[in-house]
């Protein structure tokens, strides 16, 4: 099967619309373990199944435009403070995180869940464009600039936070309410449970 696969990608024999790319190789080391795990007959099978997961994985991670559910909160103001975030491609899960921020007030912790999510999302996607969704009217309306950022605690935070927003095309935040945010409020509950300074 593999010589087969191998000189079917060669470009032997094929028009210019046929032809396939002749540095397209499968290692050595992977040919091996399909050759022991997997029985002959269902060999090509597999070979192609894997490529077309891998195909579908890749478009997800370099879509255009991705979402980022968020949530940060404190167990008390201040308190314990942890914070989650959910991305997702064409309507899939791709990509999540955690962190426990140690004591912050809640609100505090929201801007700290969001700074980690962009962080995230950014390193991950690169500059694509984010459509952010979190259950905090309060960073909502004032990232969206209806309310001013009064606390002193919060307001670097928030600067840095609109400083990281600059790096990707287009963004844009919109509040959800708590029961459409189930994931990253797991994350964030997760986070201040274990108190892991970073979960993924």
């Amino acid at each position: 099967m593999w010589r087969r696969f191998a000189w079917r990608n060669s470009g032997a024999n094929c028009g210019p619309q046929q032809r396939h790319n002749r540095n397209m190789k499968i290692s050595d080391k992977h040919i091996k373990a399909i050759e022991e795990k997997i029985p002959k007959k269902d060999q090509q099978k597999f070979l192609d199944n894997a490529i077309e997961r891998a195909l579908k994985e890749h478009e997800l991670m370099n879509a255009e435009e991705v979402e980022v559910f968020v949530d940060g909160g404190s167990r008390g103001n201040p308190g314990p403070a942890g914070g989650g975030f959910a991305v997702y491609s064409a309507g899939k899960l791709v990509h999540k995180g955690s962190e426990y921020f140690g004591e912050k007030t809640n609100n505090q912790a929201e801007y700290l869940a969001l700074r980690m999510a962009l962080r995230e999302t950014y390193a991950k996607f690169g500059d694509v464009k984010i459509r952010c969704h979190m259950d905090s009217e309060l960073v909502v309306r004032q990232m969206n600039g209806n309310y001013k950022v009064k606390s002193e605690n919060v307001r670097p935070l928030f600067t840095e936070v609109q400083r990281i927003t600059d790096q990707f095309k287009e963004f844009s935040i919109k509040h959800i309410r708590r029961e459409q945010n189930q994931m990253a409020d797991k994350l964030a509950n997760g986070a201040m449970d274990h108190r892991h300074l970073k979960m993924t």
